[in-house]
């Protein structure tokens, strides 16, 4: 085992590759020095030279053996860490400040986020039918864990974990391969998305998976609170949504412009090479792209308050 204590571990392809490489340089932009490990999958030699200018990073290359999503591949890329402590961070990630304070397992337990009851509900509010608890799991999404995972009988959670940011150690390795046998067993793999809306009980994929199995798996690790989201000063932020940041904003995710514009100021002032900047990174383009994000907000907005009325009264109906 090596001398570091830490290591944050991301996979990404070539289509992430501006994800990944921002998330490392928001790591040593803001005094982070331990191991960043990237699972990369078909990079180009291009690629690997690229993210391998951030110091201390490793790419593992490698190809995809199915058409799965890459969120299924954590743990592989989780795989790749020998330190005490393992980090994962999606490669739509950055760090607003040295958040390695909070590399911690309190009490050798998972940390990870677990979602409110609102979010919960908008999770699976296309799932709900006339008996479910809003803000609780579907009954028919409990029912086909407990079936697929045949361990517990009593679900030994109410609302949902993230998957996007978790803080692990070496005594979790056995969970994690678990949760790799899991998706193998129930997630097909022609399913190419993060997001299976055909599927109800794992149309969160990896995220659906791994639930299932604090649910209802005896093997499931204890979890403390998430504590990356705590300190304003020293945060990971996820671009959960559409677009990203190197695609084009979303009126929350351009509360970082400025943020970003320090991490690209400063890798070439570090002389760590860049790829071709994206229009979206430009400053001549930071009007047109704050239009661009209130209009794509205001119009995603309307769209999810007309679905959700139409998913109440379709609830009436199941």
């Amino acid at each position: 085992m090596n001398e570091a204590r830490y290591t944050v571990v991301t996979a990404c392809d070539h289509n992430f590759l501006w994800g990944a490489l921002l998330l490392g340089i928001s790591m040593r932009y803001h005094g982070m020095s331990c191991p960043y490990h990237v699972l990369g999958y078909d990079l180009s030699e291009a690629d690997v030279r690229i993210l391998e200018g951030i110091p201390n990073t490793k790419v593992f290359p490698t190809s995809k053996e199915d058409s799965r999503s890459i969120c299924t591949q954590k743990p592989l890329a989780i795989a790749t860490a020998d330190t005490p402590i393992i980090v994962w961070m999606d490669a739509d990630c950055v760090v607003s400040g040295n958040v390695e304070p909070y590399f911690v397992c309190p009490d050798n337990a998972l940390q990870i986020r677990q979602r409110d009851a609102r979010e919960n509900a908008s999770v699976y509010r296309n799932y709900y039918r006339r008996k479910d608890q809003y803000g609780a799991f579907p009954q028919a999404v409990i029912d086909t864990w407990q079936r697929d995972v045949g361990d517990r009988v009593q679900s030994s959670i109410q609302r949902s974990y993230q998957t996007n940011c978790f803080v692990m150690n070496q005594s979790h390795l056995d969970f994690v391969k678990l949760w790799k046998k899991q998706m193998e067993k129930v997630i097909p793999a022609h399913i190419t998305g993060v997001y299976n809306p055909q599927s109800e009980a794992y149309s969160m994929t990896d995220e659906s998976v791994i639930n299932s199995l604090f649910a209802f798996s005896s093997l499931a690790p204890e979890t403390h609170e998430y504590l990356l989201d705590r300190d304003p000063e020293a945060s990971c932020i996820h671009f959960g949504l559409s677009p990203k940041p190197w695609q084009g904003w979303t009126l929350q995710s351009f509360n970082t412009w400025g943020l970003i514009q320090n991490l690209l100021n400063w890798a070439n002032k570090e002389g760590i090479a860049l790829p071709e900047l994206p229009s979206s990174f430009r400053n001549e383009n930071m009007r047109k792209e704050y239009k661009k994000a209130l209009f794509l907000t205001i119009y995603k907005d309307i769209r999810y308050k007309l679905s959700s009325g139409f998913r109440v009264v379709l609830r009436l109906f199941r």
